[in-house]
């Protein structure tokens, strides 16, 4: 009864020890070390969502997987991998109004169109590491202001890390002939509390796309977005790094 016992026993260990090698493995890889999960950017297109983030080559290069953060956004890392925030799924990426000094400066153009709403975002999220001037933001504020025409005060609020300075204005042209002539503009400066040198510019701009279409384009519902966005933002901080003087 007992050797009946030793050798069911030593029959469960060895299927229980089997399973958790075979676990262990499909972690790891065949040879113990970790696998890294396959990015977009290295994936067939036919695999991934079928949407404008994915579908247009240049912008899946920023998407760090094809798993939603929530419906309708995705998770963006920059180049530099300064930092990360969310991004629409229909988003893309606007090459010719983008940079990138390959060292401490990226600058990320997008332009987003809503077809259910005709409300179009165009965006653009200018990152900073290693500059001194980060540091001053009355300084880099002032630059936001002149950039945007723009002499009022801006908000600031903190959180997880950095501070926020924000600020918008509503543009009307009465020299274009159409209905909707008017868009909704959000910038300002992110500034890292954890960090110095490093900060982030950026500038969210909504209007109504179609003239011949309805177009559901409030203040507030322009405003909650463009504040889900630059809420999302989150430095990628790096340490023993010397500042550019």
């Amino acid at each position: 009864m007992k050797k009946i016992f030793f050798i069911c026993f030593t029959l469960l260990l060895a299927l229980t020890g089997g399973c958790s090698m075979n676990d262990k493995q499909n972690q790891n890889g065949q040879d113990g070390e970790k696998t890294e999960a396959i990015k977009p950017k290295d994936m067939d297109s036919k695999d991934l969502p079928q949407v404008p983030a994915f579908q247009d080559e240049k912008t899946r290069e920023y998407m760090v997987s094809a798993k939603e953060e929530e419906p309708g956004y995705y998770l963006l890392e920059s180049k530099l991998k300064g930092f990360r925030m969310l991004f629409p799924e229909d988003g893309e990426y606007e090459e010719e109004l983008s940079s990138n000094d390959e060292k401490n400066i990226e600058s990320i153009a997008f332009n987003s169109y809503d077809e259910k709403t005709n409300v179009v975002l165009n965006a653009q999220v200018k990152y900073y590491s290693q500059q001194t001037y980060t540091n001053k933001p009355e300084t880099m504020l002032e630059i936001v202001s002149g950039q945007n025409g723009y002499k009022g005060d801006y908000e600031k609020s903190s959180e997880h890390g950095k501070d926020i300075y924000f600020a918008y204005t509503k543009d009307v042209f009465d020299d274009i002939d159409r209905k909707y002539n008017f868009s909704y503009n959000y910038f300002g400066f992110i500034k890292s509390t954890q960090q110095d040198y490093l900060g982030i510019e950026y500038n969210f701009t909504f209007a109504c796309h179609k003239d011949d279409q309805p177009c559901s384009l409030t203040e507030q519902k322009a405003r909650e977005k463009a504040k889900k966005l630059i809420r999302s933002i989150t430095f990628i901080t790096k340490k023993g790094k010397q500042v550019d003087e």
